[in-house]
């Protein structure tokens, strides 16, 4: 049996890697790691969830779009 994968684990390389560097600086990017490894499903996310998730891993808006938000295909490696 395998393990269900959090949103963490699919996370893409370099924005997970900013996100851990931000979670040793700020507590807030913490709670957001965290929010991640205990969720399996991108809607479970608020948009305050989405908007730290682009300020702690170096993206801007500019980067994504609707489609991006709305289904987390920018963030995440795979389809869950």
């Amino acid at each position: 049996m395998s393990k269900i994968k959090t949103l963490y684990d699919l996370l893409q390389p370099k924005l997970k890697s900013e996100l851990q560097a931000s979670a040793r600086k700020y507590d807030s990017a913490k709670r957001l790691k965290y929010k991640l490894m205990s969720s399996t499903l991108w809607h479970d996310l608020s948009i305050s969830d989405i908007s730290d998730l682009l300020s702690y891993s170096g993206l801007y808006t500019s980067d994504v779009t609707a489609k991006d938000v709305i289904y987390g295909s920018r963030f995440l490696t795979s389809k869950y």
